[in-house]
């Protein structure tokens, strides 16, 4: 994500903003992007500066799309990183695990927003957040569940996670509508109801596990935007 927010900050044709967003109406030139989020993330800035950084940045994102997006969550980037850099590290986990799954809730947050909210960038760091949070939860939990082996002809209790057939079936509706591809809907699946480790996800779907995390975080951006665009009509 930081390796492509600087692409597109970068010479010759950078992603640019006004910098009067920063200053009086007067004042005229554009920043790239890189810069903008530099001033945004200073304790300088005030909120009402952050406010209408924010909501610039979002209704580009609603009229153009990418890569408006990117920029967005990039944004997010410095706030998020110090969140996660605060939890606890875990063996069963990798640091670009907990990452990736707090960036993929600012990316699924982000499409909720319209650009009139209170504190933008806070309510995306939160959401991550919220995620890393979540995944170090259920993985303590895993460690205190026992592991009981089953004799070959023993049959496994069914999964008892109230909702997880209807997710199963959302899922297995957007492979076949082609919403999602087949490999995008076995991440999914794997990590998030069989709770696997992307690792062995990656693995099992046969690319690597940076890969996994990018395919998955954009199958799920694009299944949420679906999903509130069928319950608003």
């Amino acid at each position: 994500m930081e390796a492509v927010f600087q692409r597109l900050s970068g010479e010759p044709w950078p992603l640019v903003l006004p910098a009067a967003l920063f200053a009086d109406a007067s004042a005229g030139g554009m920043w790239s992007v890189a810069a903008v989020r530099s001033r945004l993330v200073h304790p300088s800035c005030t909120e009402p500066v952050r406010a209408l950084v924010w909501a610039e940045v979002l209704q580009r994102r609603a009229r153009q799309g990418a890569p408006w997006d990117t920029v967005a969550v990039a944004f997010a980037l410095p706030g998020l990183r110090r969140a996660v850099g605060r939890l606890p590290r875990l063996a069963e986990l990798e640091v670009c695990e907990v990452e990736q799954e707090a960036l993929a809730a600012v990316a699924l947050e982000l499409t909720g927003l319209t650009g009139r909210e209170a504190q933008m960038g806070l309510r995306l760091v939160r959401a991550g957040d919220r995620a890393a949070h979540r995944l170090l939860y259920a993985t303590q939990r895993a460690r205190r569940t026992p592991v009981v082996a089953l004799e070959e002809d023993t049959v496994g209790a069914p999964c008892t996670v109230p909702g997880t057939g209807e997710v199963i079936a959302v899922v297995e509706r957007a492979a076949t509508a082609g919403v999602l591809s087949e490999v995008e809907a076995e991440l999914i699946t794997l990590t998030r109801l069989e709770r696997q480790s992307m690792a062995k996800a990656a693995s099992a779907v046969g690319m690597s596990v940076r890969s996994a995390f990018r395919h998955r975080a954009a199958a799920e951006q694009r299944l949420a935007a679906i999903l509130r665009g069928g319950s608003g009509s």
